[in-house]
């Protein structure tokens, strides 16, 4: 399965409740002059951003002025075969790790993760 966001923002984006494996994340800025922000990755369905605790935060590259954008691409290696998040999945881009603060307005990534459902 594939989540899929234009322009995240600190909205959080409620993909499932239940359980999910994570097995890659792609991030690209296409802002030049985009700040640093920060992918807030949550395990449970429909969190309070900046109050619940994220389960991972990935930094977003800052735009970059001398490419057409800036990426990072994150692949989950563990023992069980991705990011493991039990309860929920969702996520949130924010200026600070563990704030609430949206990003400039054209300043949102885009976001790709590809994961797994487990269970029903």
């Amino acid at each position: 399965m594939r989540s899929e966001t234009a322009a995240a923002n600190a909205t959080a984006l409620d993909v499932r409740t239940g359980a999910v494996l994570i097995k890659n994340i792609k991030v690209a800025q296409r802002t030049v002059d985009a700040p640093r922000l920060f992918l807030q990755i949550f395990n449970v369905h429909n969190p309070t951003v900046g109050s619940t605790a994220p389960e991972i935060v990935i930094p977003v590259p800052a735009g970059n002025a001398t490419l057409d954008s800036a990426s990072l691409s994150v692949e989950a290696m563990t023992p069980v075969g991705g990011l493991y998040l039990s309860t929920g999945f969702a996520y949130a881009v924010t200026t600070t790790p563990s704030g609430s603060t949206n990003p400039d307005g054209g300043d949102e990534p885009r976001i790709l993760i590809d994961y797994n459902q487990l269970g029903a």
